[in-house]
């Protein structure tokens, strides 16, 4: 097998649960031995195809892997037919919108479009994958899958707090996944990051299942009650628009 072949069995493997792995965990799962692997490890590192955490040693996928991921969103055209409605919400709402997209049992930001100083206007998130037990898309796509699916991998994940807000007890994370498909929207009130709020519906393709989802986020001092449900209204007209025009197109 060529170094070529034993890289992208590194990367496949670094696609799949629990998403990180030790050098003697990937060595027994790729049968490769650990001299040979660290070398190809260094040279996917080296070029951040693979990063390694500090305090654990362990290796996860990096940041060029997760712009392929962005690549591979536009190749589906969902950026071109989202534009328009990102847009339009950006300036009605006055607060950065974005789309994500679930892909191998991760959530990922995918376009966005934001107003000047919003938040993430100038952190570029697009390609980096969101926890399922905090950002507000990640939840809301993680509820409109396999419930079966999605119980398995919440058991195999290591449900870390990303903020003091954050839930990480399966039991809660699985009934506010239940709430989100009963409400039709998810919310994210500081648990993925302090001092943000973020509020996300479901896209439906032509087949009622849900694999992208559109969002709003704002800073949270700058969320009312009485604009939360402007905000849902127009992001479900606009997701409505998104999953036809992606129904259309294909």
């Amino acid at each position: 097998m060529s170094s070529l072949q034993k890289g992208l069995d590194i990367l496949r493997l670094l696609a799949d649960p629990p998403f990180s792995y030790t050098l003697s965990e990937m060595a027994s799962a790729t049968g490769m031995g650990k001299s040979g692997l660290y070398k190809i490890l260094s040279s996917l590192r080296e070029k951040n195809f693979v990063v390694q955490e500090n305090s654990s040693k362990k290796y996860h996928l990096g940041p060029i892997v997760l712009r392929m991921g962005n690549v591979y969103s536009r190749l589906i055209g969902i950026e071109d037919l989202a534009e328009p409605v990102l847009s339009h919400l950006c300036q009605v709402l006055g607060e950065t919108v974005y789309i994500s997209i679930w892909e191998g049992d991760r959530a990922y930001p995918a376009c966005k479009k934001c107003r000047p100083g919003g938040i993430y206007d100038a952190n570029d998130f697009i390609g980096k994958s969101v926890p399922i037990n905090a950002g507000a898309s990640a939840k809301l796509l993680a509820a409109y899958q396999d419930r079966d699916r999605i119980r398995k991998l919440l058991d195999e994940l290591d449900l870390k707090p990303v903020t003091p807000y954050t839930v990480t007890s399966i039991s809660e994370i699985l009934e506010e996944y239940e709430v989100i498909r009963s409400q039709g929207y998810a919310v994210e009130d500081q648990s993925f990051s302090l001092g943000e709020w973020c509020l996300s519906v479901p896209i439906f393709d032509k087949n009622g299942e849900v694999h992208c989802a559109l969002s709003v986020g704002a800073p949270r001092e700058a969320v009312s009650d009485d604009l939360i449900p402007i905000w849902l209204q127009r992001l479900k007209d606009g997701a409505d628009e998104i999953g036809m025009q992606m129904q259309l197109r294909r």
